[in-house]
């Protein structure tokens, strides 16, 4: 049974369950598609393969600062031309010249934000507001890295995640090795897609003093109250033979669950538009702007 027959199955039951079907991030997989706004952020990609999916999957796609450093590492000078970014966006301190130069001339906005109240990634989701306010459309989110390097941006990450959990639910961390976000307090229903999900998965009480869960679809189901000074679901593993993973729980959670190791074999998304969206015509531009206060 596909995810969309479980889903109507599900809400005919529970009308407040949250349904989630990031599948078509990594996939073709179902019917489900959505908007992606990817944000590269300044951690190491390891990973070409998990990389290329979530690129062919997006429409708008933004580096934060020191991240165009990284998605030039990725590719090197002789293929770097096929994987432009929209815009490059930040306070400009970790960005390279070299890679600043190389992404003005392929025509690529680098527009830079002294503000030093808000961080590059900040910087970012607020231009996908600018985007999205200039060509009525709504993205879910994407951050990839914010899951690995150091300890404090990975933090900053969660924070992120915790805090946009009413605004903008559908926000995303895609790292080398996991996919995770936010599962705020009631029901969920989960799409597994077990081409591309490795068995390895997590229900982490990060934000809140403790969280009363209840799980079904899992090897070691959970019905008990999680938290850091109790226990938690750390390691634990989907079925197989389990296309959902249902969730109840009282305070927010994140869920993070593993990629798997090789996903050549795993169909790729079909590469969106990579035009700039309707309205926003600073993109293609290859000047550098300057906001903020100096």
């Amino acid at each position: 049974m596909d995810f969309e027959s479980i889903a109507k199955r599900h809400a005919a039951q529970d009308p407040n369950v949250l349904l989630w079907s990031c599948t078509d991030l990594l996939s073709n997989k179902g019917s489900r598609k959505n908007r992606y706004a990817m944000i590269i952020l300044n951690q190491p990609i390891t990973r070409k393969d998990v990389f290329v999916r979530a690129w062919a999957a997006s429409e708008v796609r933004l580096c934060a600062d020191g991240g165009a450093n990284r998605l030039y590492d990725l590719w090197g000078p002789s293929q770097s031309s096929k994987y432009l970014p929209d815009m490059v966006k930040g306070d400009l301190d970790s960005l390279r010249p070299e890679v600043e130069s190389f992404y003005a001339s392929k025509g690529v906005t680098i527009k830079h934000d002294s503000d030093q109240y808000s961080t590059d990634l900040m910087k970012c989701m607020e231009e996908v507001e600018n985007i999205e306010r200039a060509s009525g459309r709504r993205y879910s989110l994407v951050f990839i890295g914010g899951l690995s390097g150091r300890v404090d941006q990975t933090v900053h990450t969660m924070h992120i995640l915790h805090k946009l959990r009413k605004t903008r639910p559908l926000t995303f961390v895609l790292s080398c090795e996991s996919l995770a976000w936010t599962l705020d307090a009631g029901s969920h229903l989960i799409d597994i897609d077990h081409s591309t999900m490795g068995q390895t998965c997590g229900i982490l009480p990060v934000g809140v003093d403790s969280a009363t869960v209840k799980t079904k679809g899992l090897k070691w189901d959970l019905d008990w109250a999680t938290s850091l000074d109790t226990s938690v679901s750390t390691s634990n593993h989907l079925l197989p033979s389990e296309p959902v993973v249902q969730v109840q729980t009282s305070r927010p959670l994140l869920w993070c669950v593993e990629i798997k190791p090789n996903l050549d074999a795993a169909p790729v998304p079909a590469v969106r538009d990579v035009k700039s969206p309707v309205g926003v015509s600073e993109f293609g531009t290859g000047r550098v702007s300057r906001v903020g206060t100096y």
